[in-house]
């Protein structure tokens, strides 16, 4: 067995601090300047803009803040890893740069470590009794994250004429 000289639950919370932090930072300006977030999102096809715009600045200010503390930080976690996998599958159908999307696939690798490993020291609802639900949740994000980034192409003049 291999010693270690820093706890598992220490690695932990410093790595749901690290995540919540990023999701402060990249969701502040997102609630601070609905109307433009709204607007970006729309550009990138996620109609309609405020409504996806308002989940995704929700989630990651609140879900930062959830996370650093520990409060359901599994769930929120699960929620930013939708959001990680929907940016990058995203980026790869618009052929961004493996540099374009590298950094949503080391925010996923964080969340998935939360979701598989548990929240760790300091939280303040450790996981629950639940736990083989990670895995549903998990697969669940996956399959809408997919479905998200390329339901424009899944449904084809349907969705253009929804859209409009």
């Amino acid at each position: 067995m291999i010693e270690s000289f820093i706890s598992g639950d220490l690695i932990l919370f410093f790595s749901r601090l690290v995540l919540g932090v990023v999701m402060i930072y990249y969701g502040y300006p997102k609630v601070k300047d609905l109307q433009k977030n709204a607007r970006e999102t729309s550009e990138m096809g996620f109609k309609p803009g405020m409504f996806w715009g308002i989940i995704i600045a929700g989630v990651e200010l609140g879900g930062g803040v959830a996370i650093i503390i520990g409060f359901y930080a599994d769930i929120w976690a699960a929620l930013y890893a939708f959001i990680a996998l929907t940016g990058t599958f995203w980026k790869l159908k618009i052929k961004s740069d493996f540099t374009d999307y590298s950094y949503d696939l080391i925010l996923l690798a964080l969340c998935t470590t939360l979701l598989g490993l548990g929240t760790g020291a300091f939280a303040l609802t450790p996981i629950s009794g639940l736990q083989f639900l990670h895995i549903y949740a998990a697969s669940g994000a996956l399959t809408a994250s997919i479905l998200l980034a390329y339901l424009p192409e899944i449904l084809g003049k349907r969705y253009q004429d929804w859209r409009r």
